[in-house]
C-alpha cells in the first residue's frame, strides 16, 4: 500500500499532461515547417511565373517595335512610290511604240 496515493495520481497526470503537450508540441512544429516548405514553393513558383510573364512581355513588346519599324519603312517607300507616280506621265504603250 502505498503512502501518498494522491501525489501519485498528481505524478502521473503531470507525467501523461507532459507527455500530451510534448506530442501536440511536436505536431504544431511539424505543421510549421511543412507550411514553410509551402509558402516557399509558392513564393518560388509566383517568382518564376512572374519572369516568365515577363519576358512575354519583353517579347511582345520587341515584336511590336520591329513591326512599327517596317510599317514606317513601308509607309516611307509607299511615298516615294507615288511621288514617283505623280512625277511621271502615264501611258499604255501599244505595240511598237517605245516607252
Amino acid at each position: 500500500m502505498t503512502v501518498y496515493p494522491i501525489a501519485e495520481a498528481m505524478v502521473a497526470a503531470l507525467v501523461v499532461a507532459s507527455g500530451v503537450t510534448w506530442w501536440r508540441l511536436r505536431r504544431l512544429q511539424h505543421l510549421v515547417s511543412r507550411e514553410r516548405a509551402a509558402v516557399r514553393l509558392t513564393d518560388a513558383a509566383h517568382h518564376r511565373d512572374t519572369e516568365a510573364f515577363q519576358a512575354r512581355i519583353r517579347a511582345a513588346a520587341a515584336e511590336h517595335r520591329a513591326a512599327e519599324a517596317v510599317n514606317r519603312l513601308l509607309a516611307e517607300a509607299e511615298a516615294i512610290v507615288t511621288a514617283e507616280l505623280a512625277r511621271t506621265t502615264h501611258h499604255n504603250p501599244q505595240e511598237g511604240d517605245t516607252p
